[in-house]
């Protein structure tokens, strides 16, 4: 038999010489969970602070947007408008990149938790792990891409309505 240390690394191959008294212990997955859940929490909550934010920015430039009186030269009253549609679709871009992210830290949960089943021996179970993580990390890649490109757009609207409200802005009495 072959005497194991708490630290040494183990090859593959030796793990079919030790007898039941040393076989590697399996030990619990709940720190791993947890620890992860805690991440997901932080994630939703600085995303939902997040969407709401642009949401707010939305509903105060569709105030001013109504609160321009008719009497001005100047379109602002679509200037807020246009700012207020775009700061929406930033909240709501916002809304998706956090189930993006969510489900990255899920798929990286059941990475994590296969290479613990892996080291314990349980190849079974490290494969499925292995196959959902690879699954929901597929998913997630492709499904950050649609934010991605109306992100980088909705920034260039942006940048835009607010150089046309300068503009705009200036040349009104």
């Amino acid at each position: 038999p072959i005497p194991i240390v708490q630290g040494q690394v183990v090859p593959m191959e030796a793990l079919g010489e030790l007898g039941e008294d040393q076989a590697l212990p399996r030990t619990s997955t709940g720190p791993i969970l947890s620890r992860f859940r805690n991440a997901s929490k932080m994630i939703l909550l600085s995303g939902l602070c997040s969407t709401t934010f642009y949401l707010l920015i939305c509903t105060v430039y569709m105030w001013f947007s109504f609160s321009v009186p008719p009497s001005c030269n100047a379109p602002l009253d679509n200037v807020y408008f246009g700012l207020a549609v775009l700061n929406f679709m930033m909240g709501t871009i916002m809304a998706c990149f956090l189930c993006a992210a969510h489900t990255m830290l899920s798929a990286m949960s059941h990475g994590v938790i296969a290479d613990k089943y892996r080291y314990e021996g349980r190849e079974e179970e490290a494969s499925s792990e292995e196959s959902d993580y690879e699954t929901e990390a597929k998913w997630a890649s492709g499904v950050v891409l649609v934010p991605s490109c109306l992100y980088l757009i909705t920034m260039n609207g942006l940048a835009a309505y607010w150089t046309f409200g300068v503009f705009e802005a200036m040349r009104a009495d």
